[in-house]
């Protein structure tokens, strides 16, 4: 929290992935819209990096996968599961 990369929307989000606290407050579905619409953005004006692929197909198989309903700190419960 004290880096030069440190940001409040990963600060709080780890805070809560990590104590467990999935009460839903940006639910993983607007996460799965948000990183979908982003990457089809970047698509759209030329470009297809990796990373936002990558977070795009995360969220929407954490969504696939019955977390869909919890907050998208649940993602790192998703991360976690064996598969």
């Amino acid at each position: 929290g004290q880096s030069s990369g440190q940001s409040w929307i990963g600060t709080e989000r780890m805070r809560r992935a990590i104590d467990g606290d999935y009460a839903p407050r940006a639910h993983m579905t607007l996460l799965a819209k948000d990183t979908r619409m982003a990457v089809q953005a970047g698509h759209d004006a030329g470009f297809d990096g990796p990373l936002g692929a990558a977070a795009r197909d995360a969220f929407a198989a954490a969504c696939a996968g019955g977390l869909a309903d919890l907050d998208d700190a649940a993602l790192l419960q998703w991360l976690m599961q064996d598969r």
